[in-house]
């Protein structure tokens, strides 16, 4: 309050609001798969695995303070509790949330989302001994080697098109 020297006053008000530090989200979810670990507000990184045939990902992040934080997906505003669709390659595909508080506090929140590939070809197939015949083509599934009589055993070298595909040799 300010009073003059006549008496007159005049009365001053500050109204003081704190705030909020909180970048978290309060839940996580994807449409297909299912989060790696299991969600917790406090774990920033996660990773799914999906179908080859699933070509993109909707997920709904919720602020755990929707009325004072923001959020985008992709680097795109997004809102809490919707759904943001992200396009995904074969291979591994990143996905940042980034929630920022009421002050200006950051959180990043990452999943991991791996397209599996249907890709079982091979890339290379070569033998300690002998010559492949045919000639290695990737689309050629059959081959025979001649070697000496004398040869009690090769080794064949199998190198996938794909990195994340598994080979076996004779079972192992």
């Amino acid at each position: 309050v300010v009073t003059a020297q006549d008496g007159t006053s005049k009365q001053y008000t500050i109204a003081v609001t704190r705030l909020s530090n909180d970048a978290t989200l309060s839940s996580l979810a994807v449409s297909v798969g299912t989060l790696s670990p299991v969600f917790d507000s406090r774990t920033m990184t996660y990773a799914v695995s999906v179908p080859n045939a699933t070509t993109s990902i909707d997920v709904t992040p919720t602020l755990s303070d929707a009325a004072g934080a923001t959020m985008t997906v992709n680097g795109l505003p997004a809102t809490s509790g919707s759904p943001s669709s992200a396009s995904l390659n074969v291979g591994s595909n990143m996905i940042t949330i980034a929630v920022t508080a009421q002050d200006g506090t950051l959180k990043q929140y990452t999943t991991a989302v791996t397209r599996k590939s249907k890709d079982a070809t091979l890339s290379s197939l070569t033998v300690s001994a002998g010559t492949l015949s045919p000639a290695f083509d990737s689309k050629t599934i059959t081959y025979a080697v001649s070697v000496p009589n004398a040869t009690t055993s090769i080794d064949v070298t199998p190198t996938t098109a794909n990195a994340f595909a598994t080979v076996t040799v004779n079972g192992l």
